[in-house]
């Protein structure tokens, strides 16, 4: 059964620099403790294997050309130029 002690909390709490009031101390060991016993049993737990693995499979469509209407969307734009959108310059001419 995994047990954690005062003494080793107040070790790693001088190497990580905290602080810990003498109320937290035990408080901070029994979750360390809970913790560590979780742990143990997680390492003893017998698991049940997946008898089909999940298939990742990417679903995608052809990409195709299609022509369409620009006039609805160019309508909507805040500043159209020609058959283009408008956009302020962000890069500087050399």
């Amino acid at each position: 059964m995994a047990t954690f002690t005062k003494e080793e909390l107040l070790k790693i709490a001088h190497l990580s620099s905290l602080k810990l009031d003498e109320q937290e101390i035990p408080v901070f060991v029994d979750q360390i403790t809970a913790i560590l016993q979780y742990v143990e049993q997680l390492a003893t737990a017998q698991v049940c294997a997946q008898t089909e693995p999940i298939r990742n499979v990417n679903v995608l469509r052809d990409d195709i050309a299609r022509s369409t209407d620009p006039e609805p969307l160019l309508a909507r734009a805040p500043q159209r130029i020609e058959n283009y959108f408008g956009v302020p310059q962000i890069l500087e001419e050399k």
